[in-house]
């Protein structure tokens, strides 16, 4: 009986760490506790989300690989990595991760940097250089990271190969209504193109 009060017990105690006023003795606690609800714990804000979402997101991956054994360079086919990281918390629900958090803000950076390129499209051409060396530099940490995310996927995806450089594709496709998704056959939804960007060198031991 006493075993079974101390999950509780420990909860409680996380809990009034998590919610106490900032001090000396919270800090000493404070990295543990806050690793522990906010990996369990922590609010999900796309809850509350005053728009619902009519498209679906996908991110395709591909890669220029050197295969086990061959020193020619391979373009591999587009592999589509959302879905199945979108999947991840509802396949294992008591596997907490921030992954599908991760694809949001990919494609949140995606979608900013599709309608300011779209601004700079615009402008006379003669500002048009200057203009899009300032977007490059703007969203060059962003570039950064999803070469970093996209070079760990390529690990994942061609453990044996040499991987040489990545890319990813955004694209989108409308949800399937409610009233329609049990059919037989499915209806099929026109997947359209977002953003693809060029091919960035890959990042050895990233995944490590």
């Amino acid at each position: 009986m006493l075993l079974a009060l101390v999950p509780v017990l420990l909860f409680t105690a996380a809990c009034l760490v998590y919610n106490a006023p900032n001090s000396p003795a919270k800090a000493r606690v404070a990295g543990p506790v806050n690793r522990f609800m906010g990996a369990y714990f922590e609010q999900d804000w796309q809850l509350f989300g005053p728009d619902p979402g009519t498209s679906v997101d996908l991110v395709y991956v591909e890669a220029r690989i050197k295969p086990a054994g061959k020193n020619e360079v391979v373009q591999t086919q587009p592999v589509e990595i959302e879905d199945a990281i979108d999947r991840t918390p509802r396949d294992f629900r008591v596997n907490p991760t921030k992954l599908p958090g991760v694809m949001l803000g990919f494609n949140e950076f995606a979608t900013k940097y599709i309608k300011e390129k779209e601004e700079v499209d615009q402008i006379p051409s003669s500002r048009r250089a200057e203009a899009l060396k300032y977007l490059a530099s703007d969203f060059a940490p962003d570039f950064d990271e999803l070469q970093r995310f996209l070079s760990v996927r390529a690990t994942s995806l061609f453990p044996n190969a040499r991987i040489i450089s990545v890319r990813a594709t955004f694209r989108s496709k409308p949800i399937t209504p409610f009233a329609s998704r049990y059919e037989s056959p499915a209806p099929k939804q026109k997947i359209e193109g977002r953003l693809q960007t060029s091919w960035l060198t890959y990042v050895p031991g990233v995944a490590d």
